[in-house]
Parts: structure tokens; sequence; C-alpha cells
């Protein structure tokens, strides 16, 4: 007896169900796409009442079938007292994790205040749970802000976790930092881990430590230049006269090449680096690793123990 054909059925059936999933797909894309744009555009009507804006020369949105896309031409940021230029900003949501977000901007960064920000594409990420519980994270490679520093890679990131503090960090590598008027930091690698109070978000954050008298808590800062490691912890603060004012407990793995830096960057002499090291040796006798000391910013000066650093200028 011959075979009897297969019936065709369970082909169709599936074809079937596919179409209708795209169709679906399509379907919540288009409604969730809507819903997005509106209510990016009420968030940034919230903003402008709050007198920050983002203005953009050309604006496209786009991203089917897996994503929401904003792609911004010459974003244009303006906060009170300032604004801020680039070239491009393109906002992608996946629209099957729509709590998750990350933004990519082309730089330079120009500011209205005549700083200039040059860095290889930034990348910003956020992940949304709650309104107490959020991370986000902005990467800049290649960043350069003449005179104020630069590094080969900077991470920045914040995290909430429902504590009356916001936890945030930084990691820079090949990176300098202007201290003061002809001081340079330099070093391979800067980690720190701080927490800030709830209330500074949104805000500028030195003018309101100034004028609430609150504190930075640092948890751990580590600085590294080839075998030289430098560790603090303690909380930075600033006066309401625009002083920074804080104390970092500090430890150093090696006396000597920490006076060697002292020496070459931060202009200490060679008499200063010996009556120093003696002090050192009267508190601390017989150690050269694992040196601890408070690292003190106070009426506009920077000391380590008893030598004076550098001077501080106002920061506000």
């Amino acid at each position: 007896m011959a075979d009897k054909p297969k019936r065709p059925w369970p082909f169709i059936l599936t074809f079937a169900a596919v179409v209708l999933l795209a169709a679906g797909w399509c379907a919540y894309w288009y409604v969730a796409s809507s819903f997005a744009r509106e209510t990016f555009e009420a968030e940034l009507a919230k903003l402008s009442r709050q007198g920050v804006t983002l203005d953009c020369k050309a604006v496209d949105w786009g991203g089917f079938p897996f994503r929401f896309e904003r792609d911004c031409v010459a974003p244009k940021l303006t906060t009170p007292g300032e604004e801020a230029e680039a070239q491009r900003l393109l906002l992608v949501v996946q629209a099957y994790m729509p709590n998750r977000a990350v933004a990519l901007l082309d730089g330079p960064v120009v500011t209205s205040s005549g700083l200039t920000i040059t860095h290889d594409r930034a990348m910003a990420s956020a992940r949304y749970s709650g309104e107490r519980d959020w991370l986000a994270s902005l990467e800049l490679p290649k960043v350069q802000a003449p005179p104020y520093g630069r590094a080969d890679r900077l991470l920045l990131s914040a995290r909430d976790t429902g504590t009356p503090r916001i936890d945030v960090a930084l990691d820079a590598t090949a990176a300098e930092a202007l201290l003061g008027p002809g001081t340079l930091l330099k070093v391979d690698q800067a980690l720190l881990n701080a927490n800030l109070p709830r209330a500074a978000l949104g805000q500028d954050l030195l003018a309101y430590l100034a004028r609430s008298g609150e504190k930075v808590g640092v948890v751990e800062v580590a600085l590294k230049k080839g075998d030289l490691t430098l560790k603090a912890t303690g909380e930075i603060g600033i006066t309401a006269q625009g002083q920074i004012d804080g104390n970092l407990k500090t430890t150093t793995n090696r006396l000597d090449l920490l006076m060697d830096e002292l020496k070459q960057n931060f202009g200490l002499s060679e008499k200063d680096a010996q009556t120093f090291t003696t002090m050192i040796g009267l508190l601390q006798p017989g150690k050269t690793t694992d040196v601890t000391l408070d690292l003190i910013a106070k009426d506009g000066k920077l000391y380590w123990g008893p030598v004076k650093l550098t001077e501080l200028p106002p920061v506000l």
C-alpha cells in the first residue's frame, strides 16, 4: 500500500504562529515606541520647568524592530548659568527591556564658560527598577579637559540602594589632574569609592555641600604610580567660603617613592623632605612602608601630616 501524503497542517500552523507573533511584536513596538516618545517629552518638559533644557538641531526616532532610538544631532544642554554643546547624542532603549537605556555621545563637549572636553565616543548606561533602586555609569575614553586634566579612560558610576546616601565610584587610568596652580597630579591608576547625600542629587554638588555643611564620605581612594601606592579614607566638604575642607587618613607602601614624588611634582625641597622623613621616623619609628598620616585640606592649604603640599584655590 502506498504511503499517504503528509498533511501540511503542522507547517501551516507553525507559519501562522510565526506570522501572528511577528504581527503582535510589530503592534507592541509601535505602541511602546509611542509611549516612549511621550514619556521622554514629558520628562523634558518637567526638566524645562526646573530650568534645564535639551535642544537638538534635528531629531529622529527609530530602532525598529528591537530598539527605541532617539538620535539627536548637535545636542545643546542648558542649565542655570551654563550651557554645553556636542555633536551627536544617541539614546537607545531595548524594546524587550525598557528599564535599561544606553546613551552614546560624540564630542567634543564645549561649554559656555570656555571649557572644551574632547573624548572618543562616550557611553552612558542606566538601569532603573524603582525610585530608590537604580544604577548609572558613564565611560569616557581618551578624555581631555585642559588645563584641568586628562585620562586614557575615565569611568564614573552611581548607585542608589535605598539608603539616605548615594554610592559613587571613579576609575581612571593614565590620568592627570590639576590640584592647584602649577601642581599637576599624575597617576597610572586612580580608584575612588565614596557616598554623598541623597538630597544633593539634581543640585550643584559643591554649592549644596557649602550651603548644607554636609560632607562626602570617602570609603576608599587608591592612587598608583609605578611601585608607589597611596590609599586613603575619610570625608571631604566645602566651607561656606568655597574652600575644600576635609581630612583623609592616608597609608603609603613606600615612603621613599612618595618623598621623590613630592619633591618632583609638588615642589618639596630636599631639606623639607629630610625634615619630614625625620619627623615620621620619630612618630612611627623604623617604618618606611605602610606609613600612615593625615591629608588635611584647611583654610585654602593642603597638608600631608605636618608638611604643606600646596595652596588650594576656592572651588566656588
